[in-house]
């Protein structure tokens, strides 16, 4: 066993699987924010372009999950990154421009969480591979696989940067939901919370004591 295998064996053995899409969602939710993107292409016919995409909590009572919408992008208009319990994979179901949907599953192993697009046997398919490196800072590569072919051939590389997170800062509070990135305030019985995203917003204010104690039971607040 060389030592690039034997270290990706490791951190799948030493990575718990998720008790629920809440927890699936810690490890990823680094992603909810404005992202500024570059893209690259491998096609000599292609030119590269800039987009935006806005990622934030999906939240329907326990289950959680995270969705985005790209402003400016050529292969990706939305999508929804969730994570299948009985599977035990994540899944990205997203929408092309075009409005033809597709759908990806994946592990996630340290910060790179890659995804196969789900097609029949031995026909064409994607990719995507999610390199997290820290809270302002992502990688995302998609390779394409010609029918009846096993080998990945890179097509596009997604450079992206997060809009309001410097590079160098002190350390910042946690969302009180989901214990993300802050982004926004709200206050409640006079103290000020913070909250990741517009949908955490909802979800504290439909239910502030639930979100508060499980907050200070996690350790996100004192």
């Amino acid at each position: 066993m060389n030592i690039t295998l034997a270290i990706a064996v490791g951190l799948l053995a030493c990575q718990k699987e998720p008790a629920s899409t809440r927890d699936a969602m810690k490890p990823v939710q680094l992603l909810v924010g404005e992202w500024r993107i570059e893209v690259s292409t491998d096609d000599p016919k292609e030119e590269a372009w800039s987009e935006t995409q806005s990622w934030e909590f999906k939240i329907d009572k326990e289950e959680y999950a995270l969705q985005f919408e790209s402003k400016g992008g050529k292969k990706l208009k939305s999508g929804v990154l969730g994570y299948d319990l009985k599977k035990k994979v994540y899944r990205l179901e997203v929408v092309r421009p075009d409005d033809k949907k597709a759908t990806f599953e994946g592990k996630l192993a340290g910060k790179e969480l890659v995804m196969e697009e789900v097609v029949e046997a031995k026909a064409a398919a994607e990719r995507i591979s999610f390199n997290l490196l820290r809270d302002n800072r992502v990688l995302i590569n998609v390779e394409h696989k010609d029918a009846g072919k096993n080998n990945w051939t890179q097509t596009y590389s997604y450079s992206s940067t997060k809009n309001g997170v410097p590079f160098v800062r002190v350390e910042a509070g946690k969302c009180v939901v989901t214990g993300g990135t802050p982004a926004s305030t709200v206050d409640y019985k006079g103290v000020t919370y913070n909250l990741c995203c517009n949908s955490c917003k909802k979800e504290f204010l439909a239910h502030p004591e639930e979100s508060i104690a499980r907050a200070k039971k996690e350790g996100y607040i004192k």
